[in-house]
């Protein structure tokens, strides 16, 4: 048997301005078995990427649980605005939907209002429960022993993704998919970071076995900004309205152990458009391709570093579709690819984000580099213990020497900057190469290298082919 409700209304841009979320209370009875939600809203988006005209209303669900910013104990799913219709049932569901139990009691279906246009936007939403004879689902390993992870060769620089989607949001792939091209690719580790859902990270413990890192993540998805949580096996919420709940959202993250990133801070990002930019440990300096506009982003980190901020720079693909789906953009995993030196033999997920965390860190074009590495010898003993995300004294008047090793750096110029201003510019002309620097760095922040060159045609100008965290300096006393 089944029975049916429907909300329909109508949102001005005033009142989307005063409220972003609605919430559509509506009672689930006891021995629903099932339920299934569509909605419609008037003149959609249609361009690609929504970069056109139109309006934007995204949809999600919380059960009787509840909803309270940011622990959202009753989280049931969302699916932005990448579907207009999803199920939820004991054992299977829509991905980006939790199965499980339909409790009984008061539900709420949430609309986020992305985009609205001056003439206003009208939506009509249908829910339809059936009932039905609902089994307990089994949690699997529930009482036993933690989900395996995933551990590959460490002592090395690894290389992986930050930042995917899969069909628990709006990718067109499956989280296997994505990880068996990754492997392809040479990658060591991938993160899976679906918008403002979880769902995913059941795939990711299913595939523990492949030989990868695969780290869950979440990107959270606001209308103010978007941001990468990884490391958390739980729903961050996404529904940051202004500063002082993003705030509360990184106490959240911090306080469980997750390690969180401003992404793609530039002017097709979307844009970080918060008034907030401490408290981040990373940030996505590097989306997809260089060219997509990723000279805003390192302008905006380079900023942050004079400031004092010890940001972690971090890239990542953004990758969104892979064959065999039809392509939503020219690149895939691993463009850009984030490097990470982990010292202990093996790693997993807790070795890379400490890794990250460290700063010893840099990002290069693709999977097979180029690779650059930043050093320094800190105590003048001709060792060069120091690595980027490192700290050394500078001691006034006693120049420190650096390294930096260039693999794949033929053609191309080394940039070495010093608190924001190139102090050499270098042209490589060997594949393998390294270069010295003597340095007075007293009295200055911190060092970071680049490597840039051309590609395609000369007169669209160079890009960025590599690019290092910096190493930080300290003065004696």
């Amino acid at each position: 048997m089944q029975s049916a409700l429907s909300f329909e209304g109508f949102v001005t841009p005033a009142e989307v301005r005063r409220q972003r979320y609605i919430y559509l209370p509506f009672a689930v009875p006891p021995g629903t078995a099932r339920l299934h939600v569509s909605y419609q809203f008037t003149d959609p988006v249609t361009a690609p990427l929504g970069m056109g005209p139109g309006n934007n209303v995204d949809i999600g669900i919380f059960d009787p649980r509840g909803l309270d910013f940011p622990e959202a104990p009753g989280f049931r799913g969302w699916s932005g605005s990448a579907r207009r219709e999803f199920f939820i049932a004991a054992h299977e569901a829509t991905p980006g939907y939790i199965a499980g139990p339909l409790l009984p009691g008061r539900w709420h279906i949430v609309l986020g209002f992305e985009r609205v246009q001056e003439s206003g936007v009208g939506y009509r939403v249908e829910v339809v429960l059936e009932e039905g004879r609902q089994e307990t689902p089994t949690t699997e390993r529930e009482g036993g022993d933690p989900a395996p992870r995933a551990r590959v060769r460490g002592g090395r620089f690894l290389r992986g993704d930050l930042h995917s989607h899969s069909v628990h949001s709006d990718g067109l792939n499956t989280v296997e998919e994505l990880a068996r091209d990754a492997i392809a690719k040479g990658l060591d580790f991938l993160a899976v970071t679906d918008h403002n859902t979880c769902t995913h990270h059941r795939d990711l413990e299913r595939l523990a076995h492949l030989p990868i890192v695969l780290i869950p993540g979440e990107e959270v998805t606001t209308y103010w900004g978007h941001a990468n949580a990884w490391g958390l096996r739980r729903f961050v919420d996404f529904r940051c309205t202004d500063e002082a709940s993003m705030r509360a959202l990184q106490r959240f993250v911090q306080e469980r152990g997750g390690l969180f990133s401003i992404n793609h801070p530039k002017a097709i990002g979307p844009p970080w458009l918060f008034d907030l930019w401490e408290g981040f440990p990373c940030m996505e300096v590097w989306q997809a391709p260089w060219r997509f506009h990723n000279w805003d982003s390192l302008e905006r980190w380079e900023t942050l570093l004079q400031r004092g901020q010890r940001v972690v720079a971090v890239g990542g693909s953004d990758t969104h579709s892979i064959p065999p789906a039809r392509p939503l953009h020219p690149h895939g995993l691993g463009n850009p690819t984030t490097w990470v030196y982990v010292p202990e033999a093996e790693a997993g997920e807790e070795q890379v984000l400490a890794a990250i965390r460290r700063g010893h860190v840099f990002i290069s074009a693709e999977p097979e580099g180029p690779r650059l590495v930043l050093q320094a010898d800190a105590d003048g003993d001709g060792r060069f213990e120091a690595l980027m995300g490192d700290t050394v004294r500078a001691a006034e008047g006693r120049p420190l020497r650096f390294r930096v090793a260039v693999e794949g750096g033929a053609g191309r110029r080394l940039w070495l900057v010093l608190d924001g201003v190139p102090v050499a510019i270098v042209p490589i002309e060997q594949e393998s190469y390294v270069h010295h620097l003597d340095l007075d760095v007293a009295g200055h922040r911190y060092l970071r290298a680049e490597l840039r060159g051309w590609r395609g045609r000369p007169e669209r100008g160079e890009v960025v082919w590599a690019l290092s965290n910096p190493i930080w300096f300290e003065a004696t006393a």
